[in-house]
């Protein structure tokens, strides 16, 4: 069983309904990535690989690299709470590609369209950076986040006007934050190659005269989605990916509504008997809907779901949790009349007597105020009695490390396992280190922890960390590096 929970005590299990991807930060500078990449400590095998790539075509050596192209994500850590911008069609490269980038020119012109594929923007610096790059990022980039300064000030609107054009290769745009900026819209939603434009708001601006066709609303609520506003954006074509539905907002109304492009919805049930009879004709008038969940259950458990209940029950597992939210996926191919729709996911509440079956842990403090003590925390992880997997989110800012941490610090400096002329991103993961290292102690079936944190200033991000930390042997002693992603 995989959990995402909060502190200390919210055992409330939640689904990932989007790639999340990291929040706009610094551009890495091309001639950067010689310095950073000396800081990462890659695989042991990369002087092999360096020896066995050449017989191999470039086409071979493309489809290889792509295996390590990417940072693994957490599997088994889902999370309903956070709602990020929709998939992108590019991912984020991993720490290890940037190193392998530098080792040889041949795998350097390889790597270079996964290194830059996606690229964030967040800030004037970091479009400062980018635009010194173009010449290079411009054979290469696909996907660009945009953050508000460009729609905020003058001079990041126009930084942002001069990059555009100038990116020939890019296919989708997302935009994060509300917009109020007309002309930068115009501008992006003209581009050429452009075919998609992300929102997680519709743009406060009038788009009355537009064509909305490349515009994809990430979400939207029955509330705005039934308004005369919205039709007009539809008329125009906005297409919406996930559509927020009350159990009292299905019906006839429903039924005869038309929302272009919509792939999910999310269904509130909340205390009322969960209703299917519109699914079937909204469906049917939706080809490229597939994807239905069915959240916050107070009552019985939907009765295709009455085997699993069942089992729990025949096993004593009635009293340790109960079904919360349901997935349900529709049956590929996808066709006009196709009603065949499996569950894929299920979310539970669960109870203390659940401790004994959890293996897979997942903890986000992004929301939290207080403080904790890593051996607090240590302690609460140790009640788990089968843990395997934790995955550590936005844990840094919340975590008090105690008057140990400087000897810890200054430990790992010396003996080189962690770059020391990034103090602030050094300071981070020697603490880190030492947070997972308290973890293995106490929690004595664990096996290995997933970090994903960032820290931001007022000139943009400071540091970004990912990577797994692995328990190496009985001695309980903690392995691995973890690395900047960009």
């Amino acid at each position: 069983m995989s959990l995402a929970l909060g502190i200390p005590c919210n055992c409330t299990a939640r689904k990932q309904r989007f790639a999340q991807p990291p929040k706009p930060c610094l551009l890495f500078s091309v001639n950067a990535c010689h310095s950073q990449a000396r800081t990462l400590n890659f695989l042991p095998s990369l002087s092999r690989i360096m020896q066995s790539c050449s017989p191999f075509p470039n086409e071979i050596l493309h489809h290889i690299i792509e295996y390590v192209a990417y940072t693994p994500e957490m599997s088994g850590a889902i999370d309903l709470g956070s709602r990020s911008i929709g998939k992108s069609l590019f991912k984020h490269a991993s720490p290890a590609l940037l190193a392998l980038s530098v080792a040889k020119w041949r795998l350097r012109r390889v790597c270079l369209p996964f290194l830059l594929a996606n690229i964030e923007i967040g800030h004037d610096k970091d479009a400062q950076k980018l635009e010194k790059d173009l010449p290079l990022c411009a054979k290469f980039t696909k996907t660009l986040v945009i953050g508000r300064f460009a729609a905020l000030t003058e001079d990041g609107e126009n930084i942002t006007s001069r990059i555009l054009p100038q990116l020939k290769q890019l296919v989708e745009v997302k935009l994060p934050d509300c917009w109020d900026r007309s002309d930068m819209l115009r501008i992006i939603l003209a581009h050429p190659t452009v075919t998609s434009v992300l929102v997680d708001e519709v743009p406060n601006v009038s788009m009355r005269t537009q064509n909305l066709s490349k515009m994809i609303l990430n979400y939207s609520s029955s509330s705005s989605a039934f308004s005369p506003q919205f039709a007009t954006y539809f008329a125009q074509g906005m297409r919406l990916m996930c559509l927020g539905l009350e159990n009292d907002s299905v019906g006839s109304r429903l039924e005869c509504m038309n929302f272009p492009g919509l792939e999910e919805i999310e269904l509130h049930i909340r205390d009322r008997p969960i209703p299917f009879s519109w699914l079937s004709p909204f469906s049917s008038t939706h080809p490229t809907l597939n994807k239905l969940w069915l959240l916050n259950i107070k009552q019985d458990a939907p009765p295709f779901l009455s085997s699993l209940v069942e089992e729990s029950q025949r096993q004593g597992l009635q009293h340790v949790f109960r079904i919360s939210g349901v997935g349900l996926r529709r049956a590929k191919p996808i066709d006009r009349s196709s009603q065949d729709w499996r569950v894929m996911e299920l979310s539970l509440s669960i109870t203390a007597g659940s401790k004994r079956l959890i293996e897979i842990l997942a903890l986000n403090l992004q929301c939290h105020k207080g403080m904790y003590d890593i051996d607090d925390v240590a302690s609460v992880f140790a009640r788990f009695s089968s843990l395997r997997v934790i995955h550590l989110q936005y844990v840094y800012e919340r975590l008090n490390f105690g008057p140990s941490n400087e000897n810890f610090v200054r430990s790992v400096q010396e003996d080189g396992s962690i770059d020391s002329l990034n103090e602030p991103r050094a300071r981070a993961e020697s603490r880190l280190s030492l947070f997972t290292s308290c973890l293995a102690k106490q929690v004595r079936t664990l096996d290995s922890v997933y970090i994903d944190d960032e820290n931001y200033t007022s000139d943009g991000c400071d540091w970004c960390l990912r990577g797994w930390l692995h328990v190496l042997d009985s001695s309980r002693d903690v392995g691995g590096t973890l690395g900047d992603y960009y």
